[in-house]
């Protein structure tokens, strides 16, 4: 009887390995043409549309706003004096986290390696005969963090976008 352990290991372990870095390569590829198409004055060119401008009908002169604003805080009370704050502006950090797109696909990818690495590893372990090579359990950690920091970064990702709406 032929053992297939070592070879189906084998394929699990390079086919994993395989689709990833395939997965990576096309979506660079994928990136590049949409930037190469955002470029052409053809491609997916986004209109760019200004702002519309205002006549001077639908501006309100100075007086009605200052009275409009007296009869609001005459009806407010003097003991209601909570000024509400419009919202700041994103930081820096959040703006450039807002712009980084490919931290998602990069931890979609990053995760189902570590784990079928992981999983790989576990069956190697109730292989008797077969060993796990020396450095594979400091790879498979390797992965882990690296995947446990990706998943980090593509959340707080969605969250600067969600800022920055």
């Amino acid at each position: 009887m032929i053992d297939l352990s070592a070879p189906m290991t084998y394929l699990l372990v390079m086919g994993s390995v395989a689709l990833s870095v395939l997965f990576t390569f096309g979506w660079a590829l994928s990136r590049l043409l949409r930037w190469l198409a955002d470029g052409m004055p053809l491609g997916g060119a986004k209109a760019k549309r200004k702002p519309a401008k205002r006549s001077g009908a639908t501006r309100q002169p100075a007086t009605a706003k200052r009275s409009r604003n007296a009869s609001a805080k005459a009806s407010r009370g003097a003991g209601a004096k909570t000024d509400v704050k419009p919202p700041s502006e994103p930081w820096r950090i959040t703006r450039g986290l807002a712009k980084w797109r490919s931290s998602t696909a990069l931890a979609l990818v990053a995760a189902p390696t570590y784990l079928t690495a992981r999983l790989v590893e576990h069956g190697m372990s109730f292989r008797p005969p077969y060993a796990a090579p020396s450095g594979f359990d400091a790879l498979v950690a390797g992965l882990g963090w690296l995947s446990a920091g990706l998943i980090l970064i593509a959340l707080m990702h969605r969250l600067a976008v969600w800022r920055c709406r």
